[in-house]
Formats: C-alpha cells, structure tokens, sequence
C-alpha cells in the first residue's frame, strides 16, 4: 500500500485490491516502455490490478477510466497473464482496429517471449461481413446463363466482378480488407446474414466459408474482438458464435444498453416483401403472376401505412391499417413460398427465395402478435426510415436487465470499461456488485494547467430558439478566429450544423470541412493535416476523434447534447421511469444520457500529456440550470469562464 499512498491518482481504488502482483505492475511498465511516446500512467496500473484481483475473486467489475489511462493493455494483460481465454466486446469499430493493430500484437510479442507460449487474438464478425463463396459462384454462374434475370440483375456489375476477381485472393473474405469501393448493394449481393445461410447440410461450399472458418480459429484464440451487437446476440442463442469462455469486457460501456437493445429487436421494413416479390417473379415467371402481385401490393401498402406513423409511437391503438396489412401478408407470403419451393428452378434459387419468406413469416408473425394483444411495459414499438429510405417497424424491450441477468451475470466473469460511465449504468443494467458506483481512474492529464470551460452568457436555446441562434454564430466566429482555426464544432442537428458552416464559410477565411462532404477519415485526416482548418460535424465525431497536438486546441459544442425526440428508445425509457418515480424519468435518464455526451465530446480535446486548450459549450443551462452541477461534477477539474478575454489569454 506504500505504493498507492505514492500515486494519488489511485487512492480511490485502493480498497478495492486485494492482490498487489508484482508480475503484472513489471509486465504492465515493461510494455509501457515499448510504445513510443509513452507518457507516465499510474492510473493504468490501478486499473490492471483491479481487473487482475476481479479475475481472482471472479467477481464483475465496472471502470470508469479517464482519457490518457490506457484502460486497453490494463484489463487485456491481466488476462494474458493468468492464461484465461475472454472476449472483448466494443461499440465501435475504431477502438476494435486499435487493438488488433497496435495494443494485441504488442501484448503478444511478450506473452510469446516473457512466458515463453503462444498467444493469439481474432476479430470475429457478424456472418454478413464475410463473403458467400455460395453467392459467389451464382454471380460467375450468370455471367455465362445471362445476368438480366439472376439475383444481379439490379446491382453494378462491374462492382461483381472485381468482387469475383478479389475471391480469388482473399484470405479472410473479409469486407474490411477490400481495397477498392463497393456499393451497400453490391456487398448485400454477395454476402449473407447467419438466417440467409444455407447450412452445413445444403451448402456445398461451406468448408470452404469464411465466416465459418472464422468461428472454428475463434475456438483456438486467447482473444476475441467482437463489436456488442454480436456478442449480444451471441448471449441470447447460447454462446455459438463466439465458442466457450468464462470472461468478457465490454469496453465503451456507456453505449451497452443501447447496443444490446437494438440487438435483441425485431424490425420489419417493406423492402423485405419487395425482394421477395422481385426475386420470386424471375424464377416463377408469369405463371402465378397473381401472387406476385399480391406481394407487391402488400409492400406498397405496408410502405404507405407505416410513412403514416413515421416518427410516431406504434401500439394497438393506432396500428390499425399496419395489422390489417400483416394479417394478409401472412398468408400471401406462405403461398408464394409454396410455389417457389414445388416450382422447376434451380434449387439454390429456390432455397434463397424461400429462407428469405421464412425469416420474413417469423418476424411478421412476431409483430402481429405485439401488436394485437394490447398494450404492453415490456417492450416498445416505433418507426423510422432505414439506410435504405424505407420504412422500418422497430420492436425493443424497454428493460434486458433480466435477460442479462440470465445470460451474462450469472454465467460470466465481466468487465465493463468505458472513458464515461452514465451514472444511472449499473442500475439498468442490474450489474450485481455491492457498490453502485463504477471504479473511478483519473486521468493523468493536469486540467487545471492544460484546459478552460468556457459557458458565455446566452439566451436558453429549450426557450428563446431565434435569439441564441443568432449568437451561437458570433460567438462561433469569435472564438475560432481567437484559435485560428484548430477547432472541433460540434452540433446537435444536422439542421444547425448546414446553417452555421454556410455562415462561417462566408464570414471566415479559414478552411472549414464539414460532415458528409467526405466520409469520417478523409475529413479527420485532412483536418489533423491543416493546422488553421475546422471541422463541423455532429454526434458522429462526440467519439473516436483522437488527434494530439496544436491541430486540436479548440472544441465547441453548440448546445447540451440532450437526446432528441426521434430517439425513441430513449424516450420510452425515460416515459417508463416516469411511471415508477412521479415523473423524474427525464432526470433519471435524459439528464445522465446528456451529462454522458458532453463529457464524450470534452475528451476530444486532451489526448496528450503537452496537450492545451478550450472546451467552449455555448448552452447557459451548463451553469445556470438546477442541474448545472451535473455537468460540471463530472468533467475534470476545468477552470470554467463566461468571459471571452479569459479564452484571449488562454
């Protein structure tokens, strides 16, 4: 204990170690001095021994880790350590790349060299984001039977056609690894999702499968990267995607319970019976066109009925139209299938065709169900447009603590992470540990020297909309001709990030780049390029932009990040806490979500120990609210301002 009372970022976490390990503390330093640039972490080691004595004890544990901890090495060595095999589930994909490209083979250089054994870690995908060696061969197949009546007749050819060429290199099969640009459609037409698949026993290409291949190496791993959706969806068919284990870490754990929510959803779009309808006619022909037509109607009438409801909460009451539409389907589709399957076509056309009226009989039946039986706590039901511009029916339970419960608390040893843990997580997820706070590592960044809050004086945006509009402008151009560019602008809408970009482009002679102008990389690569330019974007950059130096001095956040009414899951859940608190659903879950965002969007500015700048939120309510304090309890310890020569001599 000599040692914490050395180390005052990890007095807070001290109780909670029982083991002081001599073997992982050297490990962990020795690593440390590997990585370039390293800057000293005490925080990290805390947090190693702390996952090391959960792993011991087998108990779960939960860490909030601060930006700079390197939370990645301090719960993946501890593990390698001790030789136990564990998952590690993320919500996004640049955290998974960082650990496959940088932290996993540092930590196997010295597993493999210190302890003298092999270690070995595998990213493990969903089955859609490998390719079908099945679809692929259809697709050569046309190009000699004549394509205009083939499952490819509606994609880009000459996009299947490299993918063809590229089958014959690949190792993986893995999208990732494409070095050229591919439609959605195009990857759709050459990939299957696990239902669309045909089996083991009617697929003469599955030895040859990549996505299988991938689960049979999972079997033989240390590691296991995987995103949360499929180790959600891994939980609830009993572990056959990811193969035995007894440990898990959920990192970027703040986004768990809406990730694990989503997964366990049914959704229902019309696009679904339009591909049935278009496929099934090129194989039966004009034989049965009446049932075709019949599929087809149902799709123009599910798109109308559910365009009705767009935006809108779908329950008995006013799903009328949408169930009446259901009801026909199910019988329209069951015949159709029927013809498809007792017709002279290819069978492997045949069997595609007839999957996919399967799958989309069991999800129809499924909202028929929810829908005609009344009124229900457990789950909600909405509807949005889908990446595809179609409308999409979502059904989501409103709680998965009890399916977590059974299928993760009390099977596993678990680990959740994450740079911010809302403060309401471990009770909604129904985490069983004594102590409802997460274990809290500081930053080693110094805030008070390296950072200033700046929350000017403004109208409330929730209150005088036209009035704070015209500000945020002027106080947008003030301050990044203050920082001479550098600066993250962050937005709520895309309404407001189109509006003030056109106005900064006008008023500023500095590069602004701004969202959908170019995909996320390119515009974060060209931004950390330019020192004087500015990057506008929206929730999409409140995470996942780690750009250290001068490029980065300045981030503004238009307004408080609270969710939105279109976030419907999100909504439901504050409407049902609500119910059981007299009405303090919005503080209960709106405010931590909002707090959660803007921390989120804080971190982006100190990701180096030289690292200085200015977080500006443009939104009185951070200050001047009731529930201030909130916001500013949980971000470190800034010197906060509402004077802009402050920000002048900073």
């Amino acid at each position: 204990y000599d040692y914490y009372d050395s180390h005052p970022l990890l007095k807070k976490c001290a109780i909670l170690i029982i083991v002081y390990n001599d073997k992982l503390v050297d490990s962990l330093q020795s690593l440390a001095s590997l990585i370039q640039d390293s800057e000293e972490r005490p925080g990290q080691i805390g947090m190693a021994l702390a996952v090391d004595s959960s792993i011991l004890d087998n108990e779960h544990l939960v860490v909030e880790a601060g930006t700079g901890t390197g939370k990645t090495l301090a719960y993946l060595l501890p593990f390698a350590l001790r030789g136990k095999r564990v998952v590690v589930a993320t919500y996004t994909k640049a955290l998974q790349d960082q650990m496959l490209k940088s932290d996993l083979p540092l930590l196997k250089r010295h597993i493999e060299s210190q302890e003298n054994r092999s270690f070995n870690f595998l990213a493990l995908k969903g089955w859609s984001n490998y390719l079908c060696n099945e679809r692929v061969d259809d697709a050569e197949n046309s190009k000699s039977n004549g394509r205009q009546e083939s499952f490819f007749a509606n994609n880009d050819l000459n996009e299947i056609d490299r993918i063809i060429e590229w089958s014959k290199t690949t190792e993986s099969g893995d999208r990732s690894d494409i070095t050229f640009s591919i439609k959605e459609s195009t990857w759709d037409a050459v990939s299957v999702t696990k239902r669309e698949c045909f089996g083991k026993e009617r697929c003469s290409f599955y030895e040859s499968c990549f996505a299988v291949k991938s689960r049979q190496k999972s079997s033989k791993v240390d590691v296991i990267v995987a995103n949360h959706a499929l180790y959600a969806l891994d939980l609830s068919i009993g572990g056959h995607l990811v193969g035995p284990h007894d440990h898990v870490v959920i990192d970027e754990a703040h986004e768990m319970e809406t990730s694990f929510t989503k997964a366990w959803s049914i959704t229902l779009s019309s696009g679904r019976f339009e591909w049935l309808a278009t496929h099934s006619k090129r194989l039966i022909g004009e034989k049965y066109s009446d049932a075709i037509t019949n599929i087809t109607e149902l799709a123009e009438l599910l798109t109308k009925n559910m365009t009705q409801h767009e935006g809108q909460w779908v329950h008995t009451g006013n799903a009328g139209a949408i169930l009446e539409t259901l009801e026909l389907a199910e019988s329209r589709v069951e015949r159709l299938n029927h013809i498809v399957r007792t017709s002279n076509g290819d069978e492997r056309t045949k069997l595609r065709i007839t999957n996919a009226g399967d799958s989309l009989l069991e999800d129809t039946r499924e909202v028929r169900l929810f829908l005609s039986t009344g009124p229900k706590l457990s789950h909600v039901a909405w509807i949005e447009f889908n990446n595809r511009h179609k409308p999409e029916l979502n059904i989501s339970p409103l709680d998965v603590s009890e399916n977590l419960k059974e299928h993760l608390w009390e099977q596993k040893q678990a680990v959740l992470t994450s740079a911010t843990i809302q403060t309401n997580l471990i009770d909604r997820l129904g985490i069983p540990i004594d102590d409802k706070n997460p274990l809290r590592i500081e930053s080693p960044f110094n805030y008070k020297k390296q950072s200033l809050l700046y929350c000017p004086e403004m109208p409330d945006p929730s209150k005088d909309a036209l009035h704070w509009q015209e500000l945020v402008v002027d106080e947008i151009e003030k301050l990044i001709s203050l920082a001479g560019g550098r600066t993250l602008c962050l937005f709520t809408s895309r309404n407001e990030l189109r509006r003030v970009t056109e106005e900064m482009r006008n008023r500023l002679d500095l590069p602004i780049f701004m969202q959908g102008e170019k995909s996320s990389k390119e515009l974060l690569r060209e931004f950390a390029a330019n020192e004087k330019s500015s990057l506008f974007g929206t929730r999409t950059f409140f995470q996942g932009v780690d750009i250290p130096g001068p490029t980065l001095s300045l981030v503004i956040l238009n307004r408080i990040p609270f969710p939105g009414p279109a976030e419907f899951l999100v909504k439901a859940w504050s409407q049902q806490s609500s119910m059981n608190t007299n009405g303090f659903g919005w503080r209960d879950v709106e405010l931590p979500i909002g707090v959660l965002r803007v921390v989120q969007a804080t971190g982006r500015l100190i990701r180096k120990k030289y690292d200085s700048g200015v977080v500006a939120v443009l939104d009185p309510r951070m200050t001047r609210s009731d529930y201030g304090q909130k916001f500013l309890s949980s971000l470190p310890s800034m010197p906060v301002t509402e004077n802009i020569d402050d920000v002048e001599v900073f």
